[in-house]
């Protein structure tokens, strides 16, 4: 019981840091992908977080009705092969339709 005490105890306290460490990721690059095998917006809200638990993803909108993802992510982190290959891997078909590096002043 004491074991699983500390554990738990460890976990809860490294919770915030790990958050963190997700959400802090920066965009330098975005990609649109078109998905195909999509049946309806719960396939999409799947699709979405399978990318957001990419590391380095900033940011996913995954659309049934367009058949789009569009994924602002870190390119020193992850690959759009990457990000393509999380889409097919839960399921579905995954086109790379537009790339675009975000300009940094």
């Amino acid at each position: 019981m004491k074991t699983r005490f500390i554990l738990l105890l460890a976990i809860t306290a490294l919770a915030p840091v790990m958050a963190a460490e997700i959400s802090s990721a920066t965009a330098n690059a975005t990609n649109q992908f078109k998905v195909t095998g999509m049946n309806c917006d719960g396939c999409a809200r799947g699709i979405a977080s399978e990318l957001k638990r990419v590391p380095g993803v900033a940011s996913v909108e995954v659309t049934f009705s367009n058949r789009l993802a569009i994924v602002a992510y870190d390119m020193n982190r992850v690959s759009a092969e990457k990000l393509r290959k999380t889409i097919v891997d839960a399921g579905y078909e995954a086109r790379l339709i537009t790339a675009q590096k975000t300009k940094r002043h």
